[in-house]
């Protein structure tokens, strides 16, 4: 039997496995599709909003998240500490909501420790850095929130405007919808070498 900071290490390996090993089954929130009522357009109360410190565009994603008033939280790469000291006790309190932008494996290590508080991933987008400089947003969530990422399109600080989609994120359950979108890097090549993903886990609400 395998100890939680043994699980928790395997799931941080996965940011060394190749992104599509663990991308498919995920390619979809687990929160069913509900048409979204009046109460979708108060957002849902981020408790922390995670980035990863390797990355610039995840350290431009933090500074942006914390203007607008989030609670910031870097790591790098290993998200062990900040479920142990943190989330553990916070979520068998009460379930609360995080995000972040971050590499493969922390987002799959919060996802598989999310299910036992009742919490999913409601809103995912894989930035995808291309040889020639773009970036490929694959986006799925509340229809809301892909909208508003529409704006991505001829802008070049992604980043920036992802932490203001995520801010967005409805509390209730809303209709869910998929967009893929290039965009401009503020570079003329890839900032980065690794796949990132935004992302919001957050209490199931019920219908």
């Amino acid at each position: 039997m395998k100890s939680r900071r043994e699980f928790l290490q395997m799931g941080v390996a996965a940011l060394s496995l190749p992104i599509a090993a663990g991308t498919k089954a995920a390619a979809s929130p687990s929160v069913p599709s509900k048409q979204a009522t009046p109460a979708a357009a108060a957002p849902v109360q981020l408790y922390k909003v995670v980035f990863d410190t390797r990355f610039s565009d995840s350290v431009s994603f933090a500074e942006e998240a914390g203007r607008l008033g989030a609670t910031i939280h870097g790591i790098r790469g290993d998200m062990t500490d900040l479920w142990y000291y943190d989330l553990d006790a916070r979520w068998k309190k009460s379930p609360v909501a995080i995000a972040g932008l971050t590499a493969h494996g922390p987002l799959f290590c919060f996802e598989q420790l999310a299910w036992n508080h009742r919490m999913r991933v409601v809103f995912r987008a894989e930035h995808k850095y291309l040889p020639d400089g773009r970036v490929e947003h694959s986006i799925t969530g509340p229809e809301s929130m892909v909208q508003q990422a529409s704006n991505l399109r001829d802008a070049n600080d992604w980043p920036n405007r992802i932490a203001n989609v995520i801010a967005n994120c409805p509390s209730a359950r809303a209709k869910m919808t998929q967009a893929k979108i290039t965009t401009a890097s503020r570079k003329s090549a890839p900032q980065e070498n690794e796949t990132l993903f935004s992302w919001v886990i957050a209490p199931v609400k019920r219908a």
